[in-house]
């Protein structure tokens, strides 16, 4: 997205969850005005969030020292895990605490939202840091609070800094390690699949459910505008009535003016 977007996308994040549709919507319409069509429709696909992700998208304006620190932990972890497993067992240690801290803050955020902090919630929170972490490109996002959607966590592949499918290193115990192994990468594998899987139909539920209320306020905007035609209409028939009942009256008082006589 452009730089104007993502700025746009952050000021809305920025505001109170419930404040963000209509936040939205005088966006919209301010860049529509502005001869911005494209930006506006962009910006119009975008559906109210969770709370769950509102919360995540907190973090990167309450906290953003601890946001980078994390991510940081965690590309670490990614890059060392192979060729210093120390190193890389350290990083994991530090980004587990601090994985708990922020999942932990942004469930203080939703408490003063006034918006409960559910176990559910807890592990969405925690599932969609993890996911934006490893990924660059999310991981400004997150950096920023400009997350557009919740994430599962990623696989222990993604995590390990290992490609899926690549050839596994030779484990204590010969081939029934490996084949103990390689059993739990098929798991592993299907579970990221599962999880990228429920993470599309959770995009496409939430871009059903803003088409669905935008749908909404163009049908109450369409009831106003009809309210008020029959209101003009009502209206200009009253006044049409006065009009005329004040031509009788004076045609009636025109008659009643006596004839000056002549001398």
């Amino acid at each position: 997205m452009s730089a104007d977007v993502n700025r746009h996308i952050e000021e809305l994040f920025a505001v109170p969850l419930k404040e963000f549709t209509s936040a939205r919507n005088a966006k919209v319409a301010a860049l529509n005005a502005a001869g911005h069509g494209a930006e506006a429709q962009l910006l119009r696909r975008l559906g109210r969030p969770p709370g769950s992700l509102w919360a995540v998208n907190q973090l990167g304006r309450l906290v953003p020292e601890q946001v980078s620190q994390f991510v940081d932990l965690v590309q670490q972890a990614r890059r060392n895990q192979l060729s210093d497993p120390h190193a890389a067992a350290e990083a994991m240690q530090a980004q587990r605490a601090q994985l708990t801290a922020l999942t932990k803050r942004a469930a203080e955020a939703m408490t003063k939202a006034a918006y409960r902090a559910s176990s559910d919630s807890l592990g969405r929170i925690s599932n969609t840091l993890l996911g934006a972490a490893v990924d660059r490109r999310l991981a400004e996002d997150l950096r920023h609070g400009r997350l557009t959607a919740e994430l599962p966590a990623p696989g222990f592949e993604v995590l390990a800094g290992v490609r899926a499918g690549a050839d596994l290193r030779a484990l204590p115990g010969g081939r029934a390690s490996r084949r103990v192994s390689e059993e739990r990468h098929v798991s592993e594998e299907a579970a990221a699949r599962q999880a990228r899987e429920r993470a599309e139909r959770e995009r496409l539920a939430q871009e059903a459910e803003a088409a669905r209320r935008e749908a909404m306020a163009r049908a109450e905007a369409a009831d106003r505008a009809g309210q008020e035609v029959r209101d003009l209409k009502r209206q200009l028939a009253e006044a049409q009535r006065r009009f005329l009942a004040a031509q009788r009256e004076a045609a009636a008082a025109a008659k009643r003016v006596p004839r000056p006589t002549s001398r």
